[in-house]
């Protein structure tokens, strides 16, 4: 190899590292309730919650379509939620950010993946 695709493929390989790490840091981070309820509300979208000890329930409602998001206390709660979500989502989609679950369709979900 000559030092010019040596240092292409060396770019390519920083540039691959700093694209994967920002995209686990953004996965692993959960987003704050107040957060994604703002975002929720100026989309239109009405909103209820049920604050409990271990766990916060929201659901985001905007005519027949809602969105359900539950933040747990800690991670092990997290973790085991996802596959019994995953079980019984049927059309919907699943998505886990952190310690926060959120189900609903696809459009209605997409405004909690990038809160």
């Amino acid at each position: 190899m000559n030092r010019k695709s040596v240092i292409i493929l060396s770019s390519l390989l920083v540039c691959f590292l700093i694209l994967l790490t920002c995209g686990l840091a953004f996965t692993s981070v959960t987003p704050s309730k107040e957060r994604v309820t703002d975002k929720y509300i100026k989309a239109g979208y009405t909103h209820a919650f049920f604050d409990f000890g271990d766990y916060s329930i929201r659901t985001y409602t905007k005519g027949d379509e809602s969105v359900l998001i539950i933040w747990y206390g800690d991670k092990r709660l997290a973790d085991k939620s996802i596959y019994t979500a995953n079980k019984f989502k049927g059309k919907r989609f699943v998505v886990k950010r952190g310690n926060a679950i959120a189900i609903g369709y696809e459009d209605d979900i997409k405004i909690f993946q990038f809160a």
